[in-house]
């Protein structure tokens, strides 16, 4: 029969080859080789990604324009060209694509632009150093962007299943033997898993940042006002700040999702992470909106 690895190259390498139909041969393979890193990558990719900061870097658009929402107009400009500071200003810039590949695909047959609509932390800043209320925005994204994801990840697949031929995995039919599965785990160590998902290595990226700054450790316990109180006190925010959200939090309809968290709590995140950029935090802005939302969430009982 057959090896399944030439018949992935095949796939893989025919510009004509469904993008899904390369992930799920892919995984296939990468299942009974017991490459447990790579099919986590194929699976963000047909699912898509939850976190910012999992987002790889083919993933991530930089200065992307943003457009506002003018019920006359359609989508105009939004000009930020006043915020000085560029690093602020590259975040504001900087989109992660997170959908799965089939809606990728659909996207980028689009015959006009599209419009990613921003996180509403993020928005919710914007609003505010602009004194407007409740305007709805977007990055502008060519749908070029889309093809070049989807094609980014073909290519990525062929070159590893080049690399399992290089090493004399081939398999035979859907079997592989034990000597091959032995050698698919040294030729990722060798290689570096990076090289499928890296994660965003921008600073500037929105939630981005080191691995600290997002995935803190846990003191909330839910339910315990106290306890989120002092956590947010050891990122720097001060008694007015708490208070405010304690407010918030004591008026506000308690969310079950982390989505529900980003929206009921999204302008007072919004306002937390203008003073993070501004220093006044012991958090980096382009990590305080994940900071915030996950102590939230840790705060209600919500799985981040």
């Amino acid at each position: 029969m057959e090896s399944p690895v030439l018949q992935l190259q095949s796939l893989a390498s025919e510009g004509t080859a469904n993008v899904q139909d390369v992930i799920l041969k892919a995984k296939m393979i990468a299942v009974k080789l017991g490459l447990t890193d790579i099919t986590g990558w194929l699976e963000n990719e047909i699912n898509g990604y939850d976190e910012w900061n999992s987002v790889p870097d083919y993933r991530v658009i930089t200065s992307a324009p943003i457009k506002a929402f003018n019920p006359y107009h359609g989508w105009i400009h939004f000009d930020i060209s006043n915020i000085e500071d560029m690093e602020i200003y590259h975040t504001l810039t900087t989109a992660h694509i997170m959908e799965g590949v089939a809606g990728l695909r659909e996207y980028s047959q689009s015959k006009g632009p599209l419009y990613m609509t921003l996180p509403q932390p993020i928005a919710s800043f914007l609003n505010k150093v602009s004194n407007v209320e409740g305007l709805q925005l977007a990055w502008l994204v060519n749908p070029t962007v889309m093809t070049r994801i989807t094609s980014t990840v073909k290519s990525k697949i062929l070159d590893w299943s080049l690399d399992l031929e290089a090493k004399g995995i081939m398999g035979e039919g859907l079997r592989f033997t034990q000597k091959e599965k032995e050698n698919a785990h040294m030729t990722v160590t060798n290689n570096n898993t990076n090289n499928f998902h890296a994660p965003v290595n921008n600073a500037g990226a929105i939630g981005a940042g080191n691995a600290g700054d997002i995935n803190q450790q846990n003191s909330i316990t839910a339910g315990d006002i106290s306890s989120l109180e002092r956590e947010l006190k050891c990122h720097g925010l001060d008694d007015n700040d708490v208070a405010e959200l304690k407010q918030l939090v004591e008026h506000s309809p308690k969310p079950v999702s982390k989505e529900e968290v980003e929206k009921g709590f999204g302008s007072w995140i919004g306002k937390m992470t203008g003073k993070a950029f501004t220093g006044a935090l012991k958090v980096a802005g382009a990590a305080a909106p994940a900071v915030l939302t996950n102590a939230l969430c840790f705060y209600y009982g919500i799985p981040v």
